[in-house]
């Protein structure tokens, strides 16, 4: 894409060189006139215009005219040459303003995700990050707990929202979790041009199909490790039990006597009780390798693991909207009476999915719904649930990609260009000659894989 800010260098040193020779001719033009008024010499009578003898008309209507005529015709060349010659590079130096434009936008939006996101969100096209210490409260606004938030990574939000879904997020925040309003239509302290920066740099930093697809794999053990320590609650809670009592054990220890007998005690104790954790920590361990081989020919265990799939924090499964308490996970707090498991699609920022069978009627229907997402305004389901909002992401289809050229930076698109490939969508758009597809962030048989899990679901 560097090829039109080459051209317009290229005219312009064109333009330079033609001006050059223009000045470079009305400079001789001067000094042969002045050297010709310099030929006579004498006294300043002799030298007086209204002394020197005037040309003859034959003089004046031949060499004098054809000097002049000439003169006018060169001239009249080179404006001739030059003017088209400038404007045929006028394409070339607004493609590389818009260039420079979208290169300045983004590194400027760099500047204000570092300033701003990333102390959540970590690097943009990275695993996500924590939101720490955020604090819980009920609905009375009474504090429950302090917990640590996992934020989602952005590093394939395009993929997911469109840039008007991504935008009202931006300027809105998410209700009920640490995202605040960022944009001033939502009280933030952006201004618009600052949001569509922000914006301008998440497109240059998404991550590759390919990136993307081996992260919702290696998010696989995670889900599996979660749902074994939910399908095994006792054994989990004790290891959280001796986390914390081996926390304490080492607490005390730092401010004892290294050297006395009751630190010797407590050291012997930490190690055993350090012994025992770990030996939960195997068990579950255990379970888990168990229950990520079954999925490999059961529909509804691999549901389930890509709904509570943890990579990116959370961005490429739905337990992070559709269970309250997945974020910050729920189940680490077994002793606080006001926090209650998270249980599996009960709801939380998204709707609740027990039984969502009575909300969309076939499993297709479904499945196109999860492919695509919710477009703001259009209500959904059999009921016509919600208004849309555009909050619901597609995770078959690559949002972005629809609004590319008025979005995506310029210097992206050749990497992010035409429609995804997969199930109902069959049109690819070309660029440069080259077809460049990309698929979602879920497969077709994923997707079906989270619809027969969600719709098993007891409501």
């Amino acid at each position: 894409m560097d090829n039109p800010v080459i051209a317009a260098s290229t005219q312009r040193q064109i333009g330079y060189v033609i001006t050059g020779i223009v000045l470079l001719a009305m400079a001789v033009y001067w000094l042969f006139n002045w050297l010709e008024g310099r030929h006579e010499t004498g006294a300043e009578v002799e030298l007086a215009a209204n002394r020197k003898e005037a040309m003859s008309d034959e003089e004046m209507e031949t060499k004098r005219l054809d000097l002049s005529l000439t003169g006018g015709l060169v001239t009249l060349t080179i404006i001739a040459l030059a003017l088209p010659l400038y404007w045929l590079g006028e394409p070339g130096r607004q493609e590389g303003l818009v260039d420079f434009t979208d290169t300045q936008s983004v590194a400027q939006g760099g500047e204000l995700y570092e300033a701003n996101c990333a102390q959540c969100h970590g690097s943009a096209n990275g695993d996500g990050g924590i939101a720490a210490d955020f604090s819980l409260v009920d609905t009375n606004g009474v504090f429950v707990e302090r917990v640590q938030w996992t934020a989602p990574s952005l590093g394939a939000v395009l993929d997911r929202f469109s840039y008007d879904e991504l935008k009202y997020v931006l300027n809105y925040g998410r209700q009920n979790s640490p995202m605040p309003a960022w944009g001033a239509p939502g009280g933030g302290a952006m201004t618009v041009q600052q949001i569509d920066k922000v914006i301008a740099y998440l497109s240059a930093e998404q991550k590759s199909p390919e990136e993307i697809a081996k992260g919702v794999d290696s998010g696989l053990a995670g889900a599996a490790l979660f749902k074994a320590r939910q399908d095994n609650a006792a054994i989990y809670s004790e290891q959280l039990r001796l986390t914390a009592q081996i926390q304490d054990l080492e607490d005390d220890l730092a401010e004892m006597d290294s050297d006395s007998g009751e630190a010797s005690n407590l050291a012997a104790e930490i190690i055993v009780l350090t012994a025992v954790k770990k030996d939960l920590a195997n068990e579950l361990s255990s379970l888990a390798d168990s229950i990520l081989l079954a999925s490999e020919s059961d529909q509804l265990l691999e549901g389930e693991l890509l709904f509570n799939n943890p990579a990116a924090g959370g961005a490429y499964g739905c337990a992070r909207c559709h269970s309250a308490g997945y974020s910050y996970n729920a189940n680490d707090y077994p002793d606080n009476p006001l926090i209650d498991p998270v249980l599996n699609g009960g709801g939380g920022f998204g709707p609740s999915l027990l039984g969502v069978r009575d909300q969309f009627e076939t499993s297709l229907e479904m499945e196109a719904f999860i492919f695509s997402g919710s477009e703001n305004g259009i209500a959904y389901g059999v009921y016509g649930q919600g208004d849309g909002g555009g909050q619901m992401p597609g995770f078959g289809k690559c949002w972005a990609e629809s609004d590319a050229v008025g979005v995506v930076p310029r210097i992206e698109l050749d990497r992010i260009t035409g429609h995804c490939a997969g199930t109902n969508v069959i049109s690819l758009e070309a660029h440069d000659g080259e077809i460049i597809a990309r698929d979602g962030i879920l497969t077709p048989e994923q997707i079906q894989a989270i619809v027969a899990y969600e719709r098993s679901l007891d409501s």
